[in-house]
């Protein structure tokens, strides 16, 4: 009778070498696409931010139009982006009826970045105790108080195309919602800015121009 030899079976088990060598592998592959990701998401942040100044300083310019050419104003304890949303808790202020809804405009509309009027960059939502509605700011030396006789009619603008009409703004700024010194703008797009012209475009700065006595250093406006 022939004797049959059985091999004894392999085991098909990882050893703890292989497991070693797949998680480095799989640590170098996430340290090299974080920053990808990083770039990629804050990319993203800037593109948002840009499509909102848009929308926000074409609504300037249609406020104007309508209101002899005056922008949009701070009085009553109605910010100007208020002003500009289709809703104002029920106020006879001044309002675009085609402008999005304000974040704190109506109870019913849940506060948060999807909105306009948020930078998703700099988000006021995020933080512990939001304090803003709105993460843009007009520039103060263009519409500095509420009467008529302080605004600046766009009209009277000489270079309306380098003129800033609003930007990125610190949450901690002085003046809620308006830029009137270096410190009340946000560099929070990779240190850089985006600020919106009164022509409707918008740019992005970096280094972010000094703002010296109302005028932004190399924007060439008013």
């Amino acid at each position: 009778m022939q004797r049959t030899s059985i091999a004894p079976e392999k085991n098909r088990a990882f050893t703890l070498i292989e497991l070693l060598v797949v998680i480095a592998i799989i640590a170098v592959l996430a340290a090299l696409a974080f920053p990808i990701t990083k770039t990629v998401l804050s990319r993203g942040d800037a593109s948002k931010c840009v499509a909102n100044q848009r929308q926000i300083v074409m609504g300037i310019i249609l406020f104007a139009q309508e209101n002899n050419g005056l922008p949009p104003y701070i009085t009553q304890g109605w910010y100007w982006n208020a002003r500009l949303s289709r809703a104002t808790n029920n106020s006879p202020a001044p309002t675009l009826p085609y402008m999005p809804y304000h974040p704190s405009a109506s109870t019913d509309r849940p506060k948060g970045g999807n909105s306009i009027w948020i930078c998703p960059a700099n988000n006021p939502f995020k933080t512990n105790n939001p304090i803003r509605d709105c993460s843009y700011g007009i520039i103060q030396a263009i519409y500095p108080n509420a009467d008529n006789s302080s605004r600046v009619p766009l009209i009277k603008l000489d270079k309306p195309s380098r003129t800033v009409a609003l930007g990125d703004c610190s949450l901690n700024a002085q003046s809620s919602a308006r830029i009137g010194r270096d410190s009340d703008i946000a560099k929070v797009h990779n240190g850089g800015a985006n600020f919106a012209f009164f022509d409707g475009h918008v740019e992005f700065f970096n280094p972010v121009p000094a703002y010296t006595n109302g005028i932004f250093k190399r924007t060439g406006g008013n």
